[in-house]
C-alpha cells in the first residue's frame, strides 16, 4: 500500500503556490474580495474557474498570477478576485497556498509515525461550501528551516436517526521547531465524504478538537468547537 503524504508547509508566512506577475504597464488593484475559494484548471492547467463559498461559479476571464496547476484538478487557496457581475467573470490577482487535510482514521498509513498534537493557537474558525475553513497561529523559528506537518484526525463518526456527528482533531507536527515567531497556517478541510447520498438531508455537526497551551504554557486539548460544534450543510456553508 502506498504511503498516503501529510501536508508539510513551510510557515514562513506560508508558501505562496502562486503569485502575481509583474507586468510592465501600471496598473491599479480594483475594489477586490479576498476570500477561501476552489479554483479549477483546464486540460493546459491553466486556472479556468473560481468557486466563492458564497455565490455562483465564476468563469476567469484573467489570471494575472498566469498560474497552473495539474490539469482538470480542483485546488484550494485564498484568493484576491475581482467579479465582474454583468457575465459571471472573474479576474484573478493573487493566490495563495492553502493546507487542505482530508480527515483520516487514526490507524491510516499517513499517521504511521504516530499522532502529533503540537500545540497552536485558533485565530478563527467557519464553515464554508463543504469545507471547514480556519487560520491557526503557530510559534516557528524561522531561521531552523523545519517544516510543519498538518493533518485532520477523523476519531470518529457516529449517526442517531438524522443526525451524523463527526468529530475531528488537528494533527501538527512541528518537528522539533521552537516557539518564537508567530506565523499563520491556513487550513481548509474538505466534508463531503461525509454527506449519504442515501440520506442527503442528514444533519452533520462538525466537532473539531485542537492541542494548545494554557496560561502555564502546558500543551492542553482544547474542545472549544466540540460544543454545539458546527452544522454542516451540503453545498451551502
Amino acid at each position: 500500500m502506498n504511503k498516503v503524504k501529510l501536508h508539510t508547509v513551510w510557515l514562513l508566512g506560508m508558501l505562496f503556490l502562486m503569485t502575481a506577475c509583474g507586468d510592465d504597464e501600471d496598473y491599479y488593484y480594483p475594489p477586490v474580495k479576498l476570500e477561501f475559494v476552489t479554483v479549477k484548471a483546464g486540460a493546459d492547467g491553466l486556472i479556468k474557474s473560481l468557486l466563492p463559498d458564497k455565490g455562483k461559479l465564476l468563469t476567469v476571464s484573467k489570471d494575472r498570477t498566469g498560474s497552473s496547476i495539474s490539469p482538470n484538478t480542483a485546488r484550494r487557496v485564498i484568493s484576491n478576485y475581482e467579479v465582474n457581475s454583468d457575465d459571471a467573470t472573474a479576474v484573478i490577482y493573487s493566490l495563495q497556498s492553502v493546507v487542505a487535510p482530508e480527515p483520516k482514521e487514526a490507524t491510516d498509513p499517513a499517521f504511521e509515525g504516530g499522532l502529533k498534537y503540537d500545540p497552536v493557537d485558533v485565530t478563527s474558525i467557519w464553515m464554508g461550501r463543504d469545507y471547514l475553513n480556519m487560520i491557526l497561529n503557530v510559534k516557528i523559528d524561522i531561521n531552523s528551516g523545519k517544516q510543519h506537518v498538518f493533518g485532520m484526525v477523523e476519531e470518529s463518526v457516529e449517526s442517531e436517526g438524522d443526525e451524523k456527528v463527526v468529530t475531528l482533531s488537528l494533527f501538527h507536527n512541528a518537528n522539533g521547531d521552537e516557539e518564537i515567531y508567530n506565523r499563520r497556517a491556513y487550513v481548509s478541510v474538505p466534508l463531503t465524504k461525509y454527506v449519504d447520498e442515501e440520506n442527503p438531508h442528514q444533519t452533520i455537526r462538525i466537532k473539531f478538537k485542537y492541542h494548545t497551551t494554557d496560561t502555564s504554557g502546558t500543551v492542553v486539548e482544547s474542545k472549544k468547537y466540540c460544543n454545539p460544534g458546527f452544522e454542516y450543510v451540503p453545498d451551502e456553508n
